[in-house]
């Protein structure tokens, strides 16, 4: 079933409630073969180069196509352990004024520990594989970056490469890189605590942050063609070309085949 991503800002009470509902369900109840602590492996496994000297999530070209992945399986598997088809990851623009830190939503505690209310302890919202210790999530809001800017948005959409040689962190020309270091880098920053790990997945704004991500990129692929994807075949090493698979995903989940969101049954509205 075709789903329509919304923003936080015109999220219903019932909507809210229902997402963050499966999202704890889902911590303590498996689907599809997975459970909610399975996507924080994966994130902390594929957040750098692996054995295989490939970069997968982070500082190359499938940054886009695999977290667009990883957000459309969470997806599917939040509708399955509900039982609710319609249940959709919500995106935040952190350009506007709409904060997803409310106490009927990912909880109040913006700056040290969720030790009360949504996403607690107490809620039953359990710390996975923490470099930070402590058995509470933790943010930092504001002191270590600021929220990007609609000015910097609108910039950083208007690069019409979307990516180029040495396909990493010092590209200083592509839609992917730029996107990478001045909207996701910070946004992660900006939120700080677990947020600022490899773990970050143990703070649900991850999912609500990455859909904006996501939501941009399709903007972007709306106006420069879905089939942008740089490098194609067989053009570089360490790298995920167009049509190679990305791990951990099943055989097939290339760039590529996530290219269309249509495709992949879901929009924005």
């Amino acid at each position: 079933m075709a789903v329509v991503r919304k923003s936080i800002a015109v999220m219903t009470s019932a909507e809210k409630t229902a997402f963050i509902d499966a999202l704890r369900q889902f911590k303590t109840t498996s689907a599809n073969g997975r459970n909610y602590n399975w996507y924080i492996d994966q994130h902390i496994t594929f957040f750098s180069r692996t054995s295989d000297n490939i970069s997968h999530a982070h500082q190359s070209p499938s940054f886009f196509p695999w977290h667009r992945e990883y957000l459309r399986l969470l997806e599917l598997d939040l509708q399955t352990v509900s039982g609710n088809p319609e249940i959709f990851i919500p995106y935040w623009d952190w350009t506007g004024t709409t904060s997803p830190f409310t106490a009927d939503f990912l909880g109040s505690i913006t700056n040290g520990s969720v030790s009360s209310g949504n996403f607690s302890p107490s809620w039953g919202w359990a710390i996975y594989r923490s470099s930070i210790a402590t058995s509470f999530l933790q943010r930092r809001l504001g002191q270590n970056a600021s929220r990007p800017t609609a000015t910097t948005v609108n910039t950083v959409q208007g690069y019409t490469v979307y990516d180029r040689s040495p396909w990493n962190s010092t590209v200083s020309s592509s839609y992917r890189n730029r996107n990478e270091i001045e909207l996701h880098n910070r946004v992660h920053n900006y939120v700080g605590g677990h947020m600022g790990t490899r773990e970050a997945p143990n703070d649900p704004a991850f999912w609500l942050h990455h859909c904006n991500i996501d939501r941009l990129w399709w903007l972007w692929q709306s106006n420069r063609g879905i089939d942008t994807y740089q490098p194609r075949t067989g053009t570089t090493s360490g790298v995920i070309d167009n049509t190679e698979t990305m791990r951990p995903f099943a055989a097939g989940r290339t760039p590529f085949a996530v290219r269309d969101i249509s495709a992949l049954e879901y929009s924005y509205a």
